[in-house]
């Protein structure tokens, strides 16, 4: 009997305690309660001291014991509620730095006597969180972008260059309030000192009770570049994405609609009886940011997903290249229209009425019928051979988070032969984020197929100097065999120089480049459209890739909307290679 007995305790105690660690109601999480986990410990609490009280004659009263048996028992009794009472401190503690660690660290809302709203933070994490000097943020021209300002008191607030640029890919710092986004919470590790600083510098300054330091980043990023992509772009939804094809480094990137990380930081260097105040201001600021349906918080360059239109013909067209089942001169029907099961595709793009064009002509004109006959003989499983080889459903390796392009976003749509046509000119269920567009013209610009891992940040380094990490170019996906890739950089400079893109001004007369680019124009229905531009350009050693996209813009095209701003970034690149 008293084997079963401890059993059952045992089993109970241990059901009460891993019940109580991963259960908890969402209302508890909210308010901060601990109400199912403290009714789980005295359970627990209750069922281990059944399991040690039970001693070797559990049942028997103290009378009926001899001296000796009876100090035992004593004993035994006083021990079992010492050790039952450390264990559940133990696992008190054990919840409280491990399982539960995350959520005590972050500040949460309350009413206080007076029903006020009021922010309730650890007191000791504030300090450590406001004391700590955290690292820089420079540009590719060595101008600091994000520095610290630190009062009489050691408090350090966050600053920023004043109408920089470049603020806007560095995400917000709110560690008292909503965490970090951006580069700012990618590389919280190494900018709060976490990362990369030496361990014993590191003691010394704890046992010296001094801030600790963090590391610097050195930026990819042209300032100048990216000033007149922002200003190229205007006040206008879309993006604007510049790359050192060859390395994969960002040269400029920029959104629109956007944000200015200042207004959500905190500054403690004010006198501490305005700290309140100065949060629920930035607590209305965040509300109104979350509230815009602009979505100013929304990095569009790496997470905005947008129909590409036929600048997606690039992929359709290397794959076609690739399996063979196409070749440059290759002759296409095109009459003006395409039926494909009663559908009809309509072509309005041909340069004259003839009734032949080729492989090469399809994509300098652009032609929707050309593409979709492509489409359906590439086929489903073609279609997601490359989408895969270009990276589409991957994340993209990058210094900041991406969304996962798409080729279909619903199973099998690519089993019908209408989706495969028009998936072929860029329609369908395809969507692509900037990032990767720029990427898809690098691995074609380049002339071997390679998508090249692209990278933000150049370098880490400590406050004096010294070089912790450095970025070094690498390959991320190869596409295509190089010798498509090189025949679709040839029909990619056709397109910018006979075709529409060089018509109309895509070549960069008087640059000294070789260009190849491509426009897009999607239609999202109400005469509403993404309009988009890829393209590359070369001049001596340099090679530059580059994405542009003006979202659902009325009447939108490529040709009007996306490839001048694109042109006037690649001129200003090219302008400084000699």
């Amino acid at each position: 009997m008293r084997s079963t007995f401890r059993f059952f305790c045992g089993l109970v105690a241990t059901a009460a305690v891993i019940f109580g660690f991963f259960y908890r109601p969402q209302n508890e999480i909210n308010n901060r309660q601990d109400t199912t986990w403290l009714l789980s410990l005295l359970v627990a609490g209750i069922a281990l001291l059944g399991l040690l009280w039970v001693g070797k004659a559990p049942f028997t009263r103290k009378r009926g014991l001899d001296p000796e048996d009876r100090l035992r028992h004593s004993v035994q009794r006083v021990s079992s509620v010492l050790m039952v009472g450390f264990i559940l401190i133990s696992l008190q503690l054990l919840r409280q730095q491990v399982v539960i660690a995350n959520e005590i660290e972050k500040p949460f809302d309350a009413v206080n006597s007076r029903g006020k709203e009021v922010l309730i933070q650890d007191p000791r994490l504030i300090n450590q969180a406001l004391a700590n000097q955290r690292g820089r943020i420079f540009d590719a021209a060595g101008n600091e972008v994000a520095g610290i300002a630190t009062s009489k008191f050691k408090l350090v607030k966050r600053t920023y260059a004043e109408n920089s640029p470049i603020k806007q890919l560095l995400g917000y710092f709110s560690p008292l309030q909503f965490g970090n986004s951006g580069l700012e919470g990618q590389y919280d590790d190494y900018l709060s000192g976490k990362f990369g600083t030496n361990p014993f510098a590191t003691l010394q300054r704890s046992l010296l009770n001094q801030p600790t330091q963090g590391n610097d980043l050195y930026l990819t990023v042209d300032p100048k570049l990216q000033q007149l992509a922002q200003d190229t772009l205007g006040p206008i939804p879309g993006s604007i994405v510049l790359l050192d094809a060859k390395s994969g480094a960002v040269l400029a990137m920029v959104g629109y609609p956007r944000f200015d990380p200042s207004e959500l930081v905190f500054d403690p260097t004010v006198d501490d009886t305005l700290w309140n105040d100065q949060i629920q201001q930035i607590q209305q600021r965040w509300k109104a940011f979350n509230d815009d349906k602009s979505q100013p918080l929304f990095m569009r360059p790496t997470q905005g997903l947008y129909v590409p239109g036929s600048i997606f013909k690039t992929v359709t067209l290397a794959g076609m290249l690739d399996t063979g089942k196409t070749k440059p001169d290759t002759a296409w029907k095109d009459e003006g229209s395409f039926v494909v099961d009663a559908y009809k595709i309509n072509d309005p793009n041909r340069p004259n009425k003839n009734t032949s064009f080729t492989t090469r002509q399809g994509y300098m004109f652009s032609l929707n019928a050309v593409f979709a006959q492509m489409g359906l003989q590439l086929g489903a499983e073609g279609f997601r051979t490359y989408a895969d080889k270009f990276g589409f459903g991957k994340e993209l390796p990058f210094d900041l988070k991406t969304s996962r392009s798409q080729l279909e976003s619903t199973k099998d749509y690519l089993a019908s032969r209408v989706a495969q046509a028009e998936t072929g000119f860029g329609q369908g269920q395809i969507q692509l984020t900037p990032l990767h567009a720029a990427l898809i013209a690098a691995a074609m610009g380049r002339g071997d197929g390679v998508m090249p891992k692209p990278y933000l940040v150049q370098s880490i380094k400590t406050r004096s100097g010294q070089l912790i990490k450095e970025t070094e170019p690498e390959k991320w996906l190869e596409t295509v065999r190089p010798e498509t890739a090189k025949t679709v950089k040839e029909i990619m400079t056709a397109s910018a120089t006979e075709g529409w893109v060089g018509i109309n001004g895509g070549n960069l007369k008087g640059s000294g480049a070789v260009v190849g680019g491509k426009t897009g124009t999607a239609e999202l229905g109400n005469n509403i459209n993404n309009a988009w531009y890829i393209a590359w350009a070369s001049k001596g050693d340099r090679l530059f890739a580059i994405a542009v996209v003006v979202d659902h813009r009325a009447s939108g095209e490529g040709l009007q909307d996306a490839m001048p701003r694109a042109n006037k970034v690649l001129t200003a690149a090219l302008a400084e290679v000699k």
